[in-house]
């Protein structure tokens, strides 16, 4: 990859509101992030009316001149302004060392969620379990009523304002527009994250898979660690077996799975006959032999065990085999166990009151929470 580095620069760039070029000052510009395929640099952006605004940009190289996948997901979810999906601002390319670099500008959020748990010991309460959880979903309802599939769901690609509490997911490289339409790769989604459809091969798949790696997320809240970590593609499988047990013809028919791979994981499949993680039921009932196991060990020790059974509860109709029967959308973001989300004297552990949220939110929610549709925009 060619030295892209600088801590000033001078570029023209195209506005995402209405394709407009700008001319924009780039300075005290710092690596952020760095991955195999692009950098992230944090800085500041001064336009020509002398507006400064923090960004990050991240800098990749396309193989063709054509504008990728993720550039034309961004200038639609841009369109929108959905509070719980990040912004890209601009867009510009530059001829560097022969190549074609893109830069994609971003609007500043300093941290993400897996950065955030980090910060705390991966120990978190149950109000800020909710209020992660109740964003999440709502930013990836968003994402679904516009045909798009993120397909790589993590915390690392969650952004986190610990000192609001506004979340935004990012990072769309993977992303595609409505994958149920036509086949697609079935290797996709972090291991962690990854719902059993494409574990089993499915090629035929919609976004309901980013439903099942919300799930994973939420449950990694409440956990205090990776919920369902499988040390293979194959063993990954297997424990969501162990999990919910092996599925039904019905839910590898919804699933739309690969038969002969389904076979091969499932005549190697020994189920554990204690059936310690089935239905999710450790979470709540922590013992002797359950903390004997990090698979079936609670780090997270700030809920209390009422508290774990309902969020267990709610846990269970999000992982489930059937696609189109995991919970989500409006009958999720209704459901009275975030209602306490909206209360006025509902503190968060900083002991500040939730300001990312109020009761307009909900009922935007309730409204289909945007007029604006993938559709009105083309």
């Amino acid at each position: 990859m060619p030295n892209t580095y600088r801590t000033t620069d001078e570029i023209t760039a195209q506005r995402l509101d209405d394709g407009t070029n700008t001319r924009l000052s780039l300075h005290k510009m710092g690596l952020f992030a760095s991955g195999a395929f692009s950098n992230v640099y944090r800085g500041f952006a001064v336009t020509p009316s002398n507006h400064q605004m923090e960004i990050v940009i991240k800098k990749t190289w396309p193989r063709n001149s054509s504008a990728p996948m993720e550039v034309k997901i961004l200038a639609i979810l841009g369109k929108l302004k959905h509070k719980n999906i990040v912004r890209l601002l601009y867009s510009y390319q530059k001829q560097i060392e022969g190549r074609n670099l893109l830069g994609l500008i971003f609007e500043c959020v300093p941290s993400n969620l897996h950065q955030f748990l980090k910060d705390n010991n991966r120990r978190i309460d149950i109000v800020e379990v909710k209020l992660i959880t109740w964003q999440l979903f709502r930013g990836q309802a968003h994402l679904q009523r516009n045909d798009v599939c993120h397909r790589d769901i993590k915390p690392q690609n969650l952004l986190y304002d610990s000192a609001t509490g506004l979340l935004k997911i990012s990072d769309f490289g993977s992303s595609a527009i409505q994958a149920s339409r036509s086949t697609q790769q079935s290797y996709h989604v972090t291991r962690y994250y990854r719902p059993p459809e494409l574990l089993l091969g499915s090629r035929n798949y919609g976004c309901e898979i980013d439903i099942w790696s919300c799930g994973c997320v939420f449950g990694e809240l409440l956990k205090g660690g990776i919920f369902l970590a499988g040390k293979s593609a194959i063993n990954q499988a297997e424990v969501i077996f162990d999990a919910l047990g092996i599925p039904t013809k019905d839910e590898l028919s919804m699933m739309r799975v690969s038969c002969t791979k389904y076979r091969e994981i499932v005549e190697m499949y020994v189920p554990d006959p204690l059936r310690k993680t089935a239905d999710f039921n450790w979470l709540y009932e922590q013992n002797s032999s359950n903390q004997r196991e990090r698979r079936t060990t609670v780090f997270n020790d700030k809920i209390d065990s009422a508290d774990m059974k309902q969020a267990t509860e709610l846990l269970r109709l999000i992982l489930v085999y059937n696609p189109k029967q995991r919970l989500s959308g409006l009958d999720l973001l209704t459901n009275p166990y975030f209602s306490d989300l909206f209360k006025s004297n509902t503190l968060r552990s900083n002991r500040q009151v939730i300001g990312c949220l109020t009761k307009n939110d909900l009922k935007e929610v309730e409204k289909g929470d945007s007029s604006v549709t993938h559709e009105t925009t083309e």
